[in-house]
């Protein structure tokens, strides 16, 4: 560390961010104006935080459009983190995985129609 900090010192020492470049000519800016934060931007995180819980809310009301074998077997097929296989929910409901496979698909279809409706309904009130 003494080594690193001699380097440092004898290549001109440490200077304050706010120090003006081009020695000091007026306008010309400061070191800290060449910085820049990779972070987002925090209304862009507010904004992206908003919408999620909105979509959530729209995807909680257009589940009700379900019934409860449709909401169970589109849960675990596709809103899950450990999705089950069409083999496993066959021997749930005693059906097969191909009836599976055709009710969550129409489930799906039911969702994505209800969620249009709910979201138009947000956009244009008493319009739907």
């Amino acid at each position: 560390e003494v080594v690193n900090m001699n380097r440092r010192m004898m290549m001109g020492g440490d200077g304050s961010l706010n120090t003006p470049m081009r020695g000091g000519e007026e306008g010309s800016g400061e070191w800290q104006d060449w910085l820049t934060d990779d972070r987002p931007l925090q209304d862009e995180t507010v904004a992206e935080a908003e919408e999620a819980e909105v979509r959530h809310e729209m995807l909680v009301e257009a589940m009700e459009s379900l019934n409860d074998r449709e909401k169970h077997i589109l849960t675990e097929r596709r809103l899950t983190e450990n999705p089950q296989t069409l083999e496993e929910l066959s021997q749930v409901y005693d059906v097969s995985r191909e009836r599976i496979r055709q009710i969550e698909v129409r489930a799906f279809e039911k969702l994505q129609k209800a969620m249009k409706a709910i979201a138009g309904e947000r956009l244009l009130p008493g319009a739907a």
